[in-house]
């Protein structure tokens, strides 16, 4: 063979290698562990920072447990078996844990076995609990947000973020860096959230019973386009409808990623909770749509047909009593800012605020939250009256303007009567760069 040829053809594979798409890393599975009254929700954003950095979404999991309980005997208990699950699904002997608050206190337990530990290649330890020693001798990350600042696991790397709170130190860019770097030994290329094209973006999840985290067997989910101007419906036939199993998972759908949804909930009882969301800019496996139907502490936000009620998260605190006035947040319902000092002080470290007519009465009153959520872990309410349609044909606006990032975010909701129709509302914990 001359040597053109022999150089003509190096040519031609070195142009098909070139042009064959690189082989996925591998990566060890992820399984997060949640806190108190915590659920998938605090994964949610980390997830689509995993899957920005090349992690496949079948790489990651959420352990879901009944924080209820007084005890961690069932949540241990159940932990052996999700993580068995996992590494049969992924073939991986080993698999890496996220741990938040409560869930370090499990995983402290889980640790101190010594075969359990054994399926633990590496421990990240949300702002939890302190350790004297590697828990397990598993390699160890402590992250730490605002609070104790001698908090460590002695012997593990460990990472101070004084300025955060409990939850938004988990969701946190800052700290996905950290985590991103211990787990796979390299520093992530991006700390964004990245958009995918419109039209690939899926999205799943379940529908669940705060706070025990048990599916709503027997409701039914329907999805619908809506105007982002209003909250209104595009059409009054849904996109998609599910009967919900004893799992209440649903999905995966395809949405378009610079659309606006609602997800609407028909629960067993009849009452309707309707979910709204700023677009799914990445596909998203940990939707949570959380309700609280016979006796839960949903039932505390009292209802009537005269007045719209609503439920607002973030998992990223809200604060309101903080100085400067660039340090606070703004919850505007309605052209009424919510957050008063007295109903979200830094202090209390909230991520939802329940809003609606104390009492019926037409009466709008933020001088203090609303008993008892003023002594509720992480739940805050405040007293605002905004008026009901009978049928939600009017448009109610919810406007964030999230401290320190200096933009603002707008949901659009009809007015349901809250009667039959609460409305749930989540704002981004992240930054979102377009």
């Amino acid at each position: 063979m001359s040597r053109a040829v022999v150089s003509i053809l190096s040519l031609l594979v070195a142009a098909l290698l070139w042009a064959a798409p690189a082989q996925a890393k591998e990566h060890v599975p992820i399984v997060f562990v949640h806190g108190n009254t915590g659920s998938a929700q605090q994964f949610e954003t980390n997830a689509m920072r995993f899957t920005s950095n090349g992690y496949d979404d079948a790489d990651l999991f959420a352990y879901e447990y009944d924080s209820s309980a007084s005890t961690n005997d069932a949540a241990i208990a159940g932990l052996d078996r999700f993580i068995a699950d996992v590494k049969a699904k992924t073939g991986a002997p080993k698999v890496d844990v996220l741990a938040h608050s409560r869930g370090t206190t499990i995983m402290l337990t889980f640790l101190s076995t010594p075969a359990r530990a054994a399926q633990v290649r590496r421990y990240v330890d949300f702002d939890g609990r302190s350790a004297p020693s590697l828990p397990g001798g598993v390699p160890s990350l402590g992250i730490w947000g605002e609070g104790d600042p001698t908090r460590a696991i002695t012997g593990g790397q460990n990472f101070y973020f004084p300025e955060k709170s409990h939850t938004e130190v988990t969701t946190s860019a800052e700290a996905f860096a950290k985590v991103f770097e211990f787990l796979t030994g390299e520093a992530p290329k991006t700390t964004d959230v990245v958009p995918e094209p419109p039209g690939r973006v899926r999205v799943s999840g379940r529908v669940t019973d705060f706070p025990q985290n048990s599916g709503l067997e027997g409701a039914e989910l329907e999805v619908y386009a809506v105007d982002p101007g209003t909250g209104q419906r595009r059409s009054r036939r849904p996109r998609y409808t599910r009967l919900l199993g004893a799992d209440g998972a649903w999905g995966p759908l395809r949405l378009n990623g610079r659309q606006r949804y609602e997800f609407a909930v028909t629960r067993p009882d009849g009452i309707v909770q309707h979910f709204y969301f700023l677009p799914f800019e990445r596909s998203d496996h940990f939707v949570r749509l959380q309700t609280s139907p016979a006796g839960g502490i949903g039932e505390l936000l009292e209802r009537s047909a005269k007045h719209v009620a609503f439920v607002v998260l973030r998992m990223r605190e809200w604060r309101s009593d903080q100085s400067p006035a660039t340090a606070n947040d703004e919850l505007t319902i309605g052209g009424t800012n919510v957050l008063a000092p007295a109903i979200a002080p830094r202090a209390r470290r909230l991520i939802a605020v329940f809003v609606f007519d104390k009492g019926s009465d037409g009466v709008t009153n933020l001088s203090a939250p609303v008993p008892p959520f003023g002594g509720t872990p992480f739940l805050t309410a405040a007293d605002l009256f905004v008026k009901a349609d009978p049928y939600g044909r009017g448009t109610v606006k919810l406007t964030e303007r999230a401290r320190d990032w200096g933009r603002t975010s707008t949901i659009a909701v009809p007015d349901w009567p809250s009667l039959l129709h609460p409305v749930t509302v989540q704002f981004k914990d992240y930054e979102t760069r377009r």
